[in-house]
């Protein structure tokens, strides 16, 4: 009987066999765990609020004596770790052509940084490089690329190889979503927001991550979203690539202890004014039309970067943005599916989002 061999290309290099898979993964770990960072912070509030209240509780110490000295031990932890740095260098920005990534351009270009402008968009890229020319006098250089591709990633850091620049601050910010049931999307937008939001962003954070682990520093912006913290029905997909990114993110910000001089920031945005939300389909939904909670992207860009320097695992764009996030999380479930289920249902005319600014020429001249 002949075997049947599926997706297996004999000439193909790229594909790797089940052997080196099986034998790939050198599972290397360099766990630290007395590291003053906001997760020990937390847990060391915990424990300590613990034990006063069992002290005053079961052990009828006086309030007086326990209350000060807890107070000023937490004050202090909170006030001085994690130390902030404040960006240096490059800075490398994926999505740069339009909304929070166009922002986040603008931002670090006024800081001083030279910029690495990455996205699909050639004319808008370019739209963005001379307004960060023309109103920050930075020098920045445009790189046109669909991170949504297969082995985009991988092909994004050889071009910024073979231009001899090197990264200090990496922003993942490229996105994309998709409105509707998961069985009206098709296949090919199911795998481009999965390549983009998941496969192109781990990519870039290993490539570029492991160049700052030898030069002894770096920055990692991580744009994800609150939708990280739901399931979504009506955005089924999209949410989902959120989930993998706020764990991917979360997690990574505890394994780079062992390379102090790597910050990993993720930045929790609400939903925001931009070309977002025309591009995945969702300008007349509730949540983007009639909640009132659309968020403005150069605010949301100013958040990710003052959360940036401040070493911050995780920052919000805004107390709305924090309050919804935390709500879904900690609401029962059949609950949070609801509310979700009803925050991305159509309109169907009754009200409807206006259209984002889509031109950076219009941007430029109010910098």
């Amino acid at each position: 009987m002949a075997q049947v061999r599926v997706g297996v290309d004999e000439g193909a290099e790229q594909q790797p066999s089940h052997k080196s898979i099986d034998n790939g993964n050198p599972a290397r770990f360099n766990p630290t765990w007395l590291v003053l960072d906001d997760v020990n912070i937390d847990l060391i509030s915990v424990g300590t609020i613990a034990a006063s209240v069992v002290s005053v509780v079961f052990f009828k110490l006086p309030a007086l004596l326990v209350v000060p000295p807890l107070a000023t031990l937490l004050v202090t932890l909170r006030l001085f770790f994690p130390r902030p740095r404040t960006p240096e260098g490059r800075v490398l920005i994926t999505g740069a052509s339009s909304g929070i990534g166009a922002e986040l351009s603008y931002i670090f270009a006024e800081k001083g940084h030279e910029l690495i402008l990455v996205g699909r968009n050639e004319d808008q890229l370019a739209a963005v490089k001379r307004n960060v020319e023309d109103k920050f006098s930075a020098v920045a250089v445009t790189i046109q690329s669909d991170l949504s591709l297969p082995g985009s990633a991988k092909k994004l850091y050889e071009a910024v190889k073979e231009k001899d620049l090197v990264v200090d601050v990496l922003v993942n910010g490229a996105g994309l979503g998709g409105a509707g049931d998961t069985f009206s999307q098709s296949i090919e937008l199911a795998e481009q927001m999965t390549t983009l939001n998941c496969t192109s962003l781990v990519q870039l954070t290993q490539l570029f991550g492991n160049d700052m682990i030898k030069r002894g520093r770096g920055w990692i912006l991580q744009v994800s979203s609150v939708g990280g913290w739901m399931a979504s029905p009506g955005q089924n997909i999209y949410h989902a690539t959120k989930h993998y990114v706020r764990a991917f993110s979360e997690a990574l910000s505890v394994e780079l202890r062992a390379y102090p001089g790597i910050i990993n920031t993720q930045l929790m945005p609400g939903p925001t004014h931009t070309q977002f939300i025309t591009r995945a389909h969702a300008e007349e939904t509730f949540m983007m039309a009639a909640s009132g909670a659309v968020e403005d992207p150069k605010a949301v860009a100013l958040a990710g970067y003052h959360g940036l320097c401040a070493g911050k695992r995780m920052i919000f764009s805004s107390w709305n943005a924090a309050f919804t996030g935390m709500t879904m999380q900690y609401l029962p479930r059949s609950v949070q599916l609801t509310i979700a289920s009803f925050a991305n249902a159509p309109l169907r005319g009754m009200a409807r989002q206006r259209e984002p600014e889509k031109y950076q020429e219009k941007r430029g001249a109010s910098l």
